[in-house]
Order: structure tokens, then sequence, then C-alpha cells
């Protein structure tokens, strides 16, 4: 069990608990006879805001020097010259450290500015772009590196910390607004957590960190750029980007599994409600392909997808999600619907990289 969980739960229990009490206070405070309870509320209101505020100050100095700015460059007809500026997070000792994707397109030099001041050329350990996500590994031990979270919650306080506009190492404050945002047009792969911490350009690539100091997400894009405003920044998921990062150190490239069908993508409910489906779900086949593990064991189009591996399905993300997380050779279990009944499988991924995916 990681140590640091009952130091996060006992933390925000706390400040809970100083939070609830000055609610008390104060909703007893509202009574006639109760006037005197008025100074106590104010003080454990403050009392609570101070400890929220002293544990945003010891994050910050805890998880900042693990923050990066990465400046990348390429050569071109008039010499070198700079192609991106974004954010990465140091994750281990060893200096692997996680970034945007976009941040280094099409790059072929690459640099990390520390907090101490250091500039440290780091060499690209591997991209995903169905992901957005890279990785670099700058040289040397590295003292300050921050941990991957387990997970993250709905109305959890975060931390974004990162380089907006390239003026230096900022941090800002909000919550996770919500979990499993899809359909955004960023990536392949689309499973964000969203927030309503400033994120701005310059900030792709850092982390989003909770009240343990864990990185619950990488910072990737906001809903209207440059306008910070509208409260809808997104970030990557550390589940995801644990198993991104893990392949691609082990073996240079992330290794999917593949069940080897093409989705309808306009599959919506009057159209199942035709087929006599009244479920919710919307992933339906429109294509199996030829020699594929859902050929194999008799996916046919029209076939309504239900779950997979025990998850259910909603939307036709997330089969592509689910399956994407999955590596090559899993056996899993596909239920499906067909002509007024549910059936299920048993099926083996191949690999995403060495499959016909069309």
């Amino acid at each position: 069990m990681d140590s640091r969980r009952p130091v996060q739960l006992a933390l925000i229990l706390g400040l809970l608990s100083a939070c609830l009490g000055a609610g008390r206070l104060l909703t007893e405070a509202a009574e006639p006879d109760r006037i005197g309870d008025v100074g106590a509320a104010g003080a454990a209101g403050h009392d609570c805001a101070h400890n929220l505020s002293e544990r945003f100050r010891e994050i910050s100095e805890e998880v900042g020097p693990a923050v990066v700015s990465i400046q990348s460059y390429s050569n071109g007809p008039r010499g070198r010259f700079r192609r991106q500026q974004g954010s990465g997070v140091i994750l281990t000792a060893d200096g692997i450290l996680v970034t945007n994707d976009h941040v280094v397109r099409r790059a072929t030099e690459f640099w990390a500015h520390l907090s101490d001041g250091r500039d440290l050329e780091a060499e690209l350990v591997g991209r995903d772009a169905l992901t957005d996500l890279a990785v670099l590994r700058i040289d040397g031990e590295q003292a300050a590196h921050a941990p991957l979270a387990a997970h993250a919650s709905v109305g959890e306080s975060v931390l974004a910390m990162g380089n907006p506009f390239g003026i230096g190492h900022t941090v800002t404050a909000g919550i996770v607004s919500g979990m499993g945002r899809q359909d955004l047009g960023i990536a392949y792969y689309e499973d964000f957590l969203q927030t309503d911490a400033a994120i701005n350009p310059g900030n792709s690539g850092g982390p989003l960190v909770n009240l343990s100091g864990e990185v619950v997400g990488i910072n990737t894009a906001v809903a209207t750029p440059g306008d910070p405003s509208s409260g809808l920044g997104f970030a990557i998921p550390s589940r995801i980007v644990k198993k991104v990062v893990d392949d691609l150190v082990e073996y240079g490239r992330v290794r999917r599994g593949w069940l080897g069908v093409q989705l309808e993508q306009t599959f919506d409910s009057s159209q199942a409600r035709a087929r006599g489906y009244e479920g919710s779900s919307r992933a339906s086949v429109e294509k199996v392909i030829e020699g594929s593990p859902a050929a194999a064991v008799g996916v046919h189009p029209g076939d309504i997808l239900l779950s997979v591996d025990g998850v259910d399905v909603v939307h036709m993300q997330d089969v592509l999600n689910q399956i994407g997380e999955l590596d090559p050779g899993t056996e899993i279990e596909l239920v499906m619907w067909r002509e007024g009944k549910s059936s299920e499988v048993t099926v083996r991924l191949a690999d995403r990289d060495f499959a016909d995916v069309r």
C-alpha cells in the first residue's frame, strides 16, 4: 500500500473537519442568542483557509523543482530555430521526464531548463502521438522528481504547474472538475481529467498535482486557447501516463491491443431503436477487419458492443480506450448484442503496431 495515501487522507479529513467546524459555528452564529460565536467561526474559517494555503505552499516547494521548461529545436535553411516551448515533469531519480508530444513533435534537439538554473540537453526516449505524450531523459541523478498518483477524484484539490507563455515557473490552484472527458479532438485516445485550475499555452506537459504532491495528470489543453477564464482545462490521467512512460522506456514504443473492428461514427439512439435495441451502448460495429481477432471469434457488422473486459461501454471512445490500454496477447471477454439477444465471446488481442489498422 502507498504510504502517502494515509497522509493524504488524514490531510483532507483534517481540512474538511476544520471547514465543517467553521460551517457549524457560522450556522449557530446566525441565531440571535449565539452572536458571540461569530468570532469563533471567523477564527475556524481562517484556520481552514490557512491550512490549505500552507499545504499549497509546501507542495509548490516539494514538486516545483521537478517541473521543467522544455525547449525544442530543429535545423532549417536559415539554421537552428525553436519549434515549441512547453513544460515537463521529472518522474524518476535517473532523469526520466514526461511532456506532451506536441511540445517535441518534428524537433531534433531538446533542452530542459531546471528550477536550479541548469539547462540540460535531453534525449528523446519516445513519442506517442495517439495520447499526445512524449518521454525525454536527462543525464545524472535528479534529487527532485514527482511520483504518479494511483487515481484522482472529482472535487479533489489540485495544482497545475508549468511555464505558461515562457514567463517562468507558475502555480495555479483548482479542483478536478470532471473525469472521462472525450470527443475533444485532441488525441486518438481521449479519457481526460477536467480541471478549473488555469492552464495556458506553455503549460502543456506540466503536472496536475494533488494534495499529496503526486501527479494525477499531465496538462495538455484548454478549451479556449488563451482564455483560462473558461475554467475548462484538460489533463491526461496518471493511469495512461504510467503505461505510456513504462512502455516507451522498456520497448521504445507503446504496446497496445488490437481487436480489429471499425465502429460507426454516428450511431445514435434512433438507429439503436430501429434495430430493436433499447440499451445505452452506442458502439456499433461497422466493419470487421479480415484476419483480425474480432473476425476469428465471429464478430459481425451491426453488432453492438456492450462491455469490454468487464467494463460497460457507452461511447465508441470507451471501446478504443479500453482496448488500447491492454497489452497484445491479453484475453478478454467481449459482450455484444445481436438480433435481440446478448452473447459473450473470449478473444485474444493482437498487437496494434503490427495489425491492419484502418
